[in-house]
């Protein structure tokens, strides 16, 4: 088994009139998201919008917020809330309609390239070709090689962290994915590590994902 100590969680927190949301982390790096904006990559000691990164850690994070410390850690929630949540801010929903074939095909954006996706709940994380993921900036240095079992037998993948990937409305930071050799994956899939952070819904020839984090 493959582990990238790569954690995905969002827990808001609504301190002192602040909403302080954490994205997800990835070793010594985390994204967090002030008053509902798009999340913003961190290292410990960097700040955002008044919000002070202390520590990152597999568990979770420390950060300061207007003098006050709160640790955010996975499933964890427990803090006080001083101001209503902002009113008709509802959560980020996508409808998708089958084509001809009865797939499920989506635009996207990978770091703001333009995608054309094949949702796969099948698949455990995102794929993409190799030459994509090159014109999307991924960065495939830092890539961990992994073996994979497509439909034309095994070959080789490199499994990445994405910065981004948007779906219509509905944006995630951090996204695992593989990046495989393009006469191995014909169109990129929009897999389990993006669609586990949204609730699925199919009714007949429609699918609608609404972002839960």
């Amino acid at each position: 088994m493959v582990n990238l100590g790569l954690c995905l969680f969002a827990l808001p927190v609504a301190v002192s009139a602040t909403q302080v949301s954490v994205a997800g982390i990835m070793g010594e790096r985390a994204a967090l998201s002030v008053e509902g904006g798009p999340p913003k990559v961190l290292r410990a000691g960097e700040s955002h919008a008044g919000v002070r990164l202390l520590e990152v850690g597999p568990e979770g994070v420390l950060i300061e917020l207007n003098g006050r410390r709160h640790r955010l850690a996975v499933g964890q929630g427990a803090y006080t809330r001083t101001a209503a949540p902002a009113a008709g801010r509802g959560p980020a929903r996508v409808v998708i309609t089958a084509d001809a074939r009865g797939h499920f095909t989506a635009e996207g954006l990978v770091n703001g390239l333009g995608v054309q996706f094949l949702v796969d709940t099948g698949a455990s994380l995102v794929s993409l070709p190799m030459s994509l993921a090159r014109r999307a900036g991924v960065n495939l240095a830092t890539g961990q090689p992994v073996v994979i079992n497509t439909a034309n037998g095994r070959t080789r993948a490199q499994r990445v962290v994405l910065d981004s990937l948007k779906v219509g409305d509905i944006q995630a930071h951090l996204v695992e994915a593989l990046v495989v050799e393009d006469a191995q994956l014909a169109q990129p899939l929009l897999g389990m590590s993006f669609l586990n952070r949204t609730d699925l819904l199919r009714e007949g020839d429609t699918l609608v994902l609404t972002q839960r984090y």
